[in-house]
């Protein structure tokens, strides 16, 4: 029974909950320009015929922050979200993902 008193009152854990409350409202933000990104990139794409470098750079910026903050909400990673920590790398390639039957 110690155990669990001893979780209950540790500092750590509630600092952590404050923080996932936190980037609850970071990670609407950041869905909100993800999606400022996509209807510009599409709108891009339908008058040009080609992608925007800019936009899809921002988009990529976006997904990796996006990344890092749901793995910390999910307890994936122990790692603090920006600003708490180094902005994530966005330079890797998006990974394709193909669902074979």
């Amino acid at each position: 029974m110690n155990g669990l008193k001893d979780n209950l009152l540790n500092l750590v854990t509630w600092v952590r909950l404050l923080l996932i409350c936190l980037f609850l409202v970071a990670r609407w933000m950041v869905l909100v320009i993800i999606n400022v990104l996509v209807a510009a990139q599409f709108l891009f794409v339908l008058i040009t015929g080609e992608k925007n470098e800019s936009l899809n750079s921002a988009s990529a910026m976006m997904s990796a922050y996006l990344l890092q903050i749901i793995n910390y909400q999910t307890f994936a990673s122990d790692t603090q979200p920006w600003p708490l920590s180094e902005f994530p790398d966005s330079a890797s390639e998006p990974v394709d993902v193909v669902f074979e039957d």
